[in-house]
């Protein structure tokens, strides 16, 4: 019987689909991104000798910070200048040290009350501990100054829905209000039925009580989940929270300030209103002879910098990235929108860097260049000028 009533419900609700009503629930505003780039920016090599094993790249105030997944110091920082400030970081039982590799949650830093600057750091998956920046600078040591569970971030609960639990994407969340203990998240939906997941939806939790909750599509379908999502990106000072999709042309707005959601998307490109079919991937063999399965399609958005006026995003669905030879290190363009998501430029990138971040003193974009341990910066002057 209760297979009955579900088949019965799935029937109308598609039915429901066919009435003209987006089931998407945001407002949406239709724009042109695609293939506009008219220049190409390229790349240089920072003045800098990274060691072996690096993993990611931020910037912090006036201060780099570059992690590393193995050998000592698991934390370098550097100046504007790329001049080696200080090394922090070791593995070991102490306080002062990680058990395993840390990482930066979102890249995103806090203030303290002294006006330091606090960076959280995910030890695996069981703490946050929080290093202070500049005692650790004074001291030439490691600072902890805070510890905490990482386990209230993960929590599935009830969705609300019967049948549904929220399952928490693990490190898609970003702080707010300068507030450890507050957090906007993204989920998905676990459907108990069918053990399939679902869509996508979103919570802002204070001390691990869902303070908001915001639905993205009215109902939910199991193919959604090859399409939804991407990864969280915050504004530098505001409250106001992005998500450009890596499988779609979505980039969406929770500008929680004050209390508005609304979605980009490009023109004629796929919607929520279309008939998502689901995805096939296929099965390649890496160097090592290990079986990868492989995503056919290719990325939308990726990567993130921003200042208080614009941000900047990596796309590569566009003719000049899909058409390049080699798809898996094909370069991408880069998109530049206000936080109204108004598109502004794009220019091509003569090759694709990860983890960016934007100098404004020196209007230089940075990335890390994996395959060769290195920096590459990339001169944005010409094309931020344009733009203001």
């Amino acid at each position: 019987m209760r297979k009955i009533v579900f088949l019965l419900v799935t029937l109308l609700v598609l039915l429901s689909c066919n009435n003209g009503k987006s089931r998407f629930l945001f407002n949406v505003h239709e724009t042109d991104f695609v293939n506009k780039s008219k220049i190409t920016v390229k790349a240089t090599r920072a003045d800098v000798d990274l060691p072996l094993g690096v993993s990611d790249l931020a910037l912090c105030d006036s201060f780099f910070i570059v992690m590393f997944y193995n050998g000592g110091p698991l934390m370098n920082v550097y100046s504007l200048e790329w001049d080696l400030l200080g090394r922090f970081c070791y593995k070991g039982r102490a306080k002062n040290e990680f058990l395993e590799i840390p990482h930066m949650l979102s890249r995103q830093t806090l203030k303290g009350e002294n006006g330091n600057i606090l960076i959280p750091l995910r030890e695996g998956f069981s703490n946050i501990k929080v290093l202070d920046l500049q005692q650790s600078l004074q001291s030439q040591k490691t600072t902890i100054v805070m510890e905490k569970p990482f386990y209230p971030y993960t929590m599935a609960k009830s969705g609300g829905e019967e049948g549904y639990y929220i399952f928490p994407r693990t490190f898609d969340f970003v702080y707010l209000n300068n507030d450890i203990n507050q957090i906007f998240r993204a989920n998905s939906m676990l459907n108990d039925r069918d053990g399939a997941l679902y869509g996508r939806d979103y919570e802002v939790m204070y001390d691990s009580i869902q303070h908001k909750y915001f639905k993205m599509l009215s109902h939910d379908f199991p193919e959604d989940f090859d399409y939804v999502g991407g990864q969280l990106n915050k504004h530098p000072s505001r409250n106001l929270i992005i998500e450009p999709f890596t499988c779609m042309d979505y980039i969406l707005f929770f500008d929680l300030d004050n209390d508005t959601t609304f979605a980009i998307h490009q023109k004629g490109s796929p919607s929520f209103d279309d008939k998502l079919s689901p995805v096939v991937y296929t099965t390649i063999t890496n160097l090592a002879g290990d079986e990868e399965i492989m995503d056919p399609r290719p990325i939308h958005f990726a990567n993130f910098a921003a200042t208080e006026s614009f941000f900047m995003v990596y796309y590569g669905a566009g003719d000049y990235t899909v058409n390049q030879p080699d798809p898996m290190n094909a370069a991408p363009e880069l998109l530049f929108f206000d936080w109204d998501g108004n598109f502004l430029k794009s220019v091509m990138m003569d090759v694709g860097v990860g983890d960016i971040v934007y100098d404004e003193k020196s209007q230089t974009l940075y990335g890390l260049d994996h395959s060769n341990e290195c920096v590459l910066g990339f001169d944005l002057s010409e094309v931020v000028a344009d733009i203001k």
